[in-house]
């Protein structure tokens, strides 16, 4: 019997092998992609924790533009966005991100640092929350497409949609539903990272991070998408496509 790949029931093992495939599938990218992921999940965060070992941590103006680079890259592109984060002075972003950042050792709650954050000119809450992941990678999720569907999904024993809601966020198993990228949504993204880490966590007696989480959404995601756009029609899905991609509501009405 396969596993169902929806958060509330994939097993350590096989989250693992999504987290994996991530790093391996990295090495297909673009150099210049490729660069901009190495700042992402490695530079710029070291740099981070070191200023904070210093004393302060901050961000840069131009580490800030290379994060909303890279999320332009693996998103949707909206060149004003690129524009108005730099329209922000140097002053600015060092200022708001120190601040956002030391609101994070008073509170793990992210929410007033990702409210500090938006202050900046083009950044929201799911711009703040990248930024803040480079703060605290380990229980910050970046508020990506790809992580917020998939921690909404819920099916049943059948694998059939549900369609529930939480803290006002509408679960109906859509993955091509509209995200508004609010404050709301990303207080449901970091209530259920944090559960889904702990869960996964214990089962695999090491550490799971947010960041884990956020590679293996996206793997998971791509993989799907793969799958439907190969033709394969719901017969010959896994269980775990399946669990992505629900009959449309045209055909739910059918069956029921």
């Amino acid at each position: 019997m396969q596993t169902q790949l929806v958060p509330d029931t994939i097993s350590h093992d096989d989250f693992k092998t999504y987290r994996t495939c991530y790093d391996l599938d990295k090495k297909k990218l673009p150099d210049k992609l490729e660069g901009l992921s190495e700042l992402r999940y490695t530079d710029i965060p070291e740099a981070v924790a070191q200023r904070k070992k210093d004393g302060e941590a901050f961000l840069e103006k131009t580490e800030v533009q290379s994060l909303v680079g890279w999320k332009l890259k693996i998103g949707t592109y909206r060149p004003s966005l690129a524009k108005l984060v730099a329209s922000n002075s140097v002053e600015e972003v060092r200022k708001t991100t120190s601040a956002a950042f030391s609101l994070m050792t008073v509170d793990p709650n992210p929410a007033k640092a990702i409210s500090t954050l938006s202050k900046l000119k083009g950044i929201g809450p799911a711009t703040a929350s990248l930024l803040l992941s480079c703060y605290d990678p380990i229980s910050i999720p970046f508020f990506s497409d790809e992580l917020f569907r998939w921690l909404h999904w819920r099916t049943d024993v059948s694998g059939n949609n549900k369609k529930r809601k939480s803290k006002g966020v509408e679960d109906d198993g859509n993955a091509n539903r509209k995200i508004g990228y609010t404050a709301k949504e990303y207080a449901s993204i970091f209530e259920k990272t944090t559960s889904l880490r702990g869960r996964l966590s214990k089962e695999a007696k090491e550490p799971v991070t947010a960041v884990d989480i956020e590679k293996a959404a996206y793997m998971i995601s791509k993989s799907a998408q793969e799958d439907k756009s190969n033709g394969n029609d719901d017969t010959d899905k896994t269980v775990e496509t399946k669990a992505l991609y629900p009959p449309s509501p045209k055909r739910r009405k059918k069956k029921s």
